[in-house]
């Protein structure tokens, strides 16, 4: 990871970076004579709510976006090192203020040439607009100003940088380009919101031009949303095979757990994340012959995400609003979750305890003093502290009620896919409820969940976001007043997306001002202190409590070519690169 970040600062304190062709990276291509065409089988838990990565939240509909579009530049799949993708080079000036990027001569997949206006169009009414769903304001804000896009001529635009941006390249690599010819006709420019109400899944496919190696090609909702090949897709492999191998991409929507599996051992799905109970079936049946092959890799990715569980600072009822925004509570919620017995019982042992989110493996940005400040299992610790804020069970009847006698209790809301979330639901709210704690399980459909989190009508919740090998990448998520932080929702004004200082405490000011100053320091040392510093903090306060953070685990069917796991137990995988042996 922290070869990762130095590739960021190289590059912005470079010059001058020429690209060559693009040629995909030979360690997701090693085989020199791939067979063409072909469907790969995948699935989704859900019905994509859009085709708009930036007009949703919606993890499907992001699975969808990610093979239909891409950026100026990207992460390898599996390095994470930042190369060109619709950029082909651009320059860095001497002040590392301004970047001028050099647009590759490429079309989208309706023949339409990609030019400098699209770049212009997406940051303007997509990246950078407040009241898009899935905007990315706050990546592209530096010292409460933002990222400046400037169009040079019809292949060449600026970016003006209020201040030199260490995780510029790495931020960049997340922002889709959209089509303007396709969609600025679509959008009403006195109604910044209308963006989230285009390429809505009843959106005629063939109005969803894509940059990225697949575009849409059907969708039947409920059932399956169909991808073929891009035929103006640039990438070549190192033997100069036009890619993606494959003809078509099949995604299956397949909301159970127990069915997804059942289908990739029937041989229907031919790549999928796997839990860590189903780890022990697959391995057994693929060291028995089976025609897959499993995967087991230290987490390094942003997914499986870690999960969390969050008390909502801002919840309707007064009394547990006071309780929820005390440190001391927070801290007693930590005693009482059981980290070891979800991994051994929940993960069949095949989890880490995954930071506050920053993972140990990621060695440029992981703060090891957060394990001493790390709360263990005690729940005699946990009823000691919940006895002082006067939460007691005074009328004997097993539980706690607040000082004036009425009950204290609160509902836990969870999506019912994976399991993980409600497997961890039920043995927290069992430990918690053993010293007094009564805990109501709301257990519902992921997309209604989403929609309560992101209005912030619950009162705790269990929830799951991806960590990122640079914490800019989560600066929405993390930082207090951004659009993300949804257990504390009244310090952004949802209006203007600005933070509302004097409706934070006193450690979220700190967080705020670590994140600023972060993302602006060029010298690694000083910018990993700030980061360190934010993870102590959440280790102590405890916005959200982080349970662990499942393994890299996967299977792939054997028919797969290009999936290999590599010494340092990388597995390499992606949709432009494998073939149907």
């Amino acid at each position: 990871m922290r070869r990762i970040f130095l590739l960021v600062l190289a590059v912005l304190f470079t010059a001058m970076l020429m690209a060559a062709p693009f040629v995909e990276d030979s360690m997701l291509t090693p085989d020199p004579n791939p067979r063409m065409g072909g469907t790969l089988y995948l699935a989704l838990t859900g019905s994509p709510q859009s085709f708009n990565f930036y007009g949703t939240l919606d993890s499907n509909a992001y699975s969808v976006a990610g093979q239909m579009l891409t950026g100026l530049v990207e992460a390898h799949p599996v390095t994470s090192a930042i190369r060109p993708a619709l950029a082909e080079s651009w320059e860095v000036s001497e002040d590392n203020k301004e970047v001028t990027f050099h647009l590759r001569d490429v079309k989208w997949s309706d023949g339409v040439p990609l030019t400098a206006d699209d770049v212009i169009f997406t940051f303007e009414h997509f990246v950078m607009n407040p009241v898009a769903r899935g905007n990315s304001v706050a990546r592209f804000t530096i010292e409460a100003k933002p990222i400046e896009w400037v169009k040079v001529d019809d292949s060449t635009v600026k970016a003006i940088l209020p201040a030199p941006y260490a995780a510029f390249f790495t931020v960049l690599s997340h922002a889709y380009i959209y089509p303007s010819h396709a969609l600025e006709s679509k959008i009403d420019k006195n109604r910044p919101d209308s963006v989230n109400d285009v390429w809505l899944t009843n959106t005629p496919l063939n109005e969803i031009p894509a940059n990225g190696p697949f575009m849409l090609s059907e969708y039947i909702i409920d059932q399956k949303v169909v991808m073929t090949k891009n035929p103006n897709y640039w990438k070549v492999d190192e033997y100069g095979n036009k890619l993606p191998y494959v003809d078509k991409i099949e995604y299956l929507v397949v909301s159970d757990a127990q069915v997804r599996l059942a289908k990739f051992m029937a041989g229907e799905l031919d790549y999928m994340a796997v839990s860590g109970n189903d780890f022990p079936i697959l391995k057994e049946r693929e060291l028995a012959g089976g025609p897959f092959r499993v995967f087991l890799a230290e987490p390094t990715q942003p997914t499986p995400s870690p999960i969390h569980i969050a008390f909502n600072f801002d919840v309707e009822n007064p009394k547990l609003r006071e309780v929820f925004r005390t440190t001391e509570f927070r801290q007693a919620m930590e005693y009482a979750l059981d980290r070891e017995r979800i991994i051994d019982e929940v993960y069949n042992g095949l989890a880490v305890l995954g930071g506050v989110p920053v993972l140990p493996s990621n060695k440029a940005f992981y703060n090891p003093k957060i394990e001493e400040i790390r709360r263990p299992f005690n729940l005699a610790e946990a009823a000691r502290i919940l006895d002082e804020l006067g939460l007691k069970d005074n009328d004997g009847d097993g539980f706690r009620e607040y000082p004036d006698g009425t009950k204290f209790e609160f509902v836990l809301t969870l999506q019912s896919s994976p399991q993980e979330y409600q497997d961890i639901a039920y043995i927290y709210s069992q430990d918690l409820q053993s010293i007094g704690v009564k805990v109501n399980l709301q257990i519902l459909d992921s997309s209604l969940t989403g929609q309560m989190f992101g209005a912030g009508s619950f009162e705790a919740g269990i929830r799951a976001f991806g960590n990122q090998p640079d914490p800019q990448l989560r600066k929405a998520i993390w930082q207090p007043g951004t659009q993300l932080y949804y257990w504390h929702r009244t310090t952004r004004d949802p209006d203007t997306n600005l933070p509302i200082m004097e409706n934070m405490l006193d450690w979220e000011k700190r967080v705020y001002e670590l994140f600023e100053k972060g993302q602006v320091a060029m010298d690694p040392v000083e910018r990993k202190s700030y980061y360190d510093e934010w993870q102590e903090i959440y280790a102590e306060y405890l916005p959200v409590i982080f349970v662990c953070k499942g393994m890299n685990l996967y299977a792939a069917n054997k028919s797969l070519g290009n999936v290999e796991q590599n010494e340092e137990g990388l597995l390499s995988y992606s949709s432009w690169t494998v073939f149907k042996k």
